[in-house]
């Protein structure tokens, strides 16, 4: 290790101990951010939606970030697109959605629906 340079602290956070946060509608647990941790590069926080809950159309324009959506549990479905296309989402399920694609996800199972949720770059 070069002993110049001063090592960035290492984070860890459960499940539990994110604050949790109403954004777009849903419940967003809040990991690792440029406010929690000080990352300009990339964001991490997770989604809790009940059966019929989700999150509101949106995009990621300013900032421009990319997307990546991957299920813990459950199962949902997410639309993108000007037309809305749609697919079904579930366990170990991850989904790619480029800088400014309206999106939106909705859990449209019987049980509760976890997201993960890793955007670049950060905000």
């Amino acid at each position: 290790m070069n002993g110049d340079k001063k090592m960035a602290e290492v984070k860890k956070l459960h499940f539990n101990e994110a604050e949790v946060k109403k954004i777009l509608g849903g419940s967003i647990r809040i990991f690792f951010t440029n406010e929690t941790v000080g990352s300009k590069t990339c964001m991490f926080v997770m989604g809790d939606f009940e059966p019929g809950e989700g999150l509101d159309p949106h995009a990621h324009d300013e900032p421009p970030q990319d997307e990546v959506y991957y299920c813990v549990s459950g199962t949902g479905t997410v639309w993108y697109g000007e037309d809305e296309k749609e697919t079904a989402i579930g366990p170990g399920d991850a989904l790619w959605i480029p800088k400014g694609v309206n999106h939106f996800i909705k859990n449209t199972g019987k049980e509760k629906l976890i997201m993960a949720f890793f955007l670049a770059p950060g905000r």
